[in-house]
């Protein structure tokens, strides 16, 4: 995971909020699940707008997590690079380059979820059960892509810059 000194402070703000919003879509989750279970099999009525909530959180807690885990640098790295890239100099392209990659795939990631949710909005569609926007789910993805893409472009720029500073201090 990366040093928290080297983010900035909007971003150390933004990692903090998001962490505290998934213990809050964690606990939401895990108790609507509780109320589920209890009222489907300790007093045998079953409530299925439960369920479209508990699929609303479980998206909510989904890409406030995935937004999470971008910021704070902590996502999944292939090891094997150490093992073929043997420079510093080289993992730092290996790490902009693959930053650059995936600010690439979330910009389009944001484009079609942005477009979906425009769409779901435009509709005016409802929740089969809750009666709910549809929009509602729809934003959880739109929010996730926004603020991963905003910590990818921000990361890139810091990969950058690290980059230009060891060539600098190679010449």
């Amino acid at each position: 995971m990366e040093n928290f000194d080297a983010v900035g402070p909007w971003e150390q703000r933004t990692i903090n909020i998001l962490k505290s919003l998934m213990i809050f879509f964690a606990m939401a989750l895990a108790l609507l699940m509780v109320v589920t279970v209890i009222l489907r099999y300790g007093v045998e009525k079953p409530f299925l707008a439960i369920e479209e909530a508990a699929v609303l959180l479980g998206l909510w807690l989904y890409f406030v997590s995935a937004a999470y885990v971008t910021g704070a640098r902590a996502h999944i790295c292939g090891g094997a690079l150490h093992l073929v890239v043997k420079t510093e100099q080289g993992r730092r392209v290996v790490r902009f380059l693959s930053t650059l990659l995936c600010l690439s795939v979330s910009c389009v990631a944001l484009y079609y979820a942005a477009k979906y949710g425009w769409f779901t909005f435009d509709k005016g569609r409802k929740s089969t059960y809750l009666q709910w926007p549809k929009y509602l789910w729809v934003a959880s993805m739109v929010f996730g892509f926004i603020v991963m893409t905003l910590f990818l472009a921000l990361q890139g720029r810091r990969d950058f810059a690290a980059l230009r500073e060891e060539e600098a201090h190679q010449c």
